[in-house]
């Protein structure tokens, strides 16, 4: 039985809490917020042994085998070093960090103390994507040519929190990393921005990122946003056809489109819910005595970190 402690408690951890229990070998043992006052309204509606007003107590508890980081960005470096020094597994929801060099660092740490480390890069588990992903390497659309990508929502700032604080604000931390995710899985590393439109706040923080990526012969476009609605859809191009992806960051379904014109519509459910294969697959993980995903590896975050750190470049 894998014994999980949260750090933090905001809405994403209340999903992790929710999906952990469908988790079989797996259970909530212990929340750590800022005040145990938070935690325990927190343990209130998601059970567990314990309840800390103070991260660190929660990873030198003995009986924590791994942790979900769910604190804002700029504390992930922090509190993921913190739980792999104490030899606990972790999984930190996205961004890994805040760049490259962070995550980079954590990974160095992780293979360090030999303790597993993953990103919560929850769409790539789903099982939508996953069957996409071996009609893809079957060849079925083809050399893939062209990626688009678009997930963009109006993000209110009077009740917005971390979204909009300089630093670790900005729609290519919160929502682009599920963008460059998708290039990141299938176009080779490294990539070359080169074209870019953007919208900043006042405060510099970017609303609106529009950018076009190229390596080996392969474009791809990512379209993110905090101030604009757009449909959440990604398109996968290729000699032979096409996929096309509704809300890729949680897929549960997508479109096959032959070079003929067929269209096969394709409905993949969740296996209960967009959070329960991630979850499942780092038990599984911990099982095997691994300390990395064969699925969400550590160069992909650090892929990811570095195209994030590019764009930052471009728009500076």
């Amino acid at each position: 039985m894998i014994k999980w402690g949260i750090i933090g408690a905001g809405n994403i951890a209340n999903r992790f809490a929710t999906a952990l229990t469908q988790v079989e070998n797996a259970s909530l043992y212990a929340v750590a917020c800022r005040t145990v006052e938070k935690a325990e309204r927190f343990q209130a509606n998601h059970p567990s042994e314990k309840a800390y007003g103070d991260y660190q107590a929660l990873l030198d508890d003995p009986e924590i085998d791994a942790v979900y980081v769910a604190v804002p960005h700029k504390y992930h470096q922090e509190w993921v070093s913190k739980a792999l020094q104490a030899k606990v597994a972790v999984l930190c929801e996205k961004p890994a960090a805040m760049t490259q060099a962070e995550v980079d660092g954590m990974i160095e740490l992780s293979h360090k103390e030999g303790v597993f480390f993953m990103e919560a890069q929850k769409s790539r588990f789903v099982p939508a994507y996953l069957d996409l992903k071996a009609r893809i390497e079957q060849g079925l659309i083809g050399e893939i040519k062209h990626i688009t990508t678009s997930l963009c929502h109006v993000f209110n700032e009077a009740t917005s929190t971390y979204h909009f604080e300089p630093g670790q604000g900005g729609t290519l931390l919160d929502m682009g990393v599920y963008n460059l995710s998708v290039l990141e899985d299938f176009m080779p590393s490294p990539m070359e921005v080169t074209a870019i439109d953007y919208a900043l706040h006042a405060n510099g923080i970017e609303l609106y990122v529009n950018a076009t990526l190229e390596a080996g012969g392969i474009s791809g476009v990512i379209e993110s946003a905090f101030d604009r609605e757009t449909e959440t859809v990604a398109v996968i191009e290729g000699s032979q056809g096409s996929i096309r992806i509704p809300n890729f960051h949680r897929a549960s379904e997508y479109t096959m489109i032959t070079r003929d014109g067929t269209h096969e519509q394709v409905e993949v459910g969740y296996d209960h819910d967009d959070f329960y294969s991630e979850i499942q697959h780092v038990v599984t993980c911990l099982a095997e005595g691994r300390i990395e995903s064969p699925i969400m590896t550590h160069q992909a975050s650090s892929n990811i970190a570095g195209l994030v750190d590019q764009l930052k470049a471009a728009i500076k």
